[in-house]
């Protein structure tokens, strides 16, 4: 089970990475996403996933 400060992708796939390859590349692929948008919003919630992130917002 997750941990109450998981991010929400955590919390809901399991992990990030699953969150990933299960929505994201499938939606890039299938072209419903668009790769360079989704480059730039997987990079930046990754960094909140490295730094903590979700954490501090939890605590506020």
């Amino acid at each position: 089970m997750a941990d109450l400060r998981s991010s929400p992708f955590t919390v809901l796939f399991g992990s990030f990475d699953a969150w990933v390859e299960q929505e994201v590349l499938p939606g890039i692929e299938g072209g419903t996403l668009d790769r360079r948008d989704m480059v730039a919003v997987v990079t930046a919630l990754h960094r909140w996933e490295a730094d903590g992130t979700w954490g501090q917002a939890y605590a506020r």
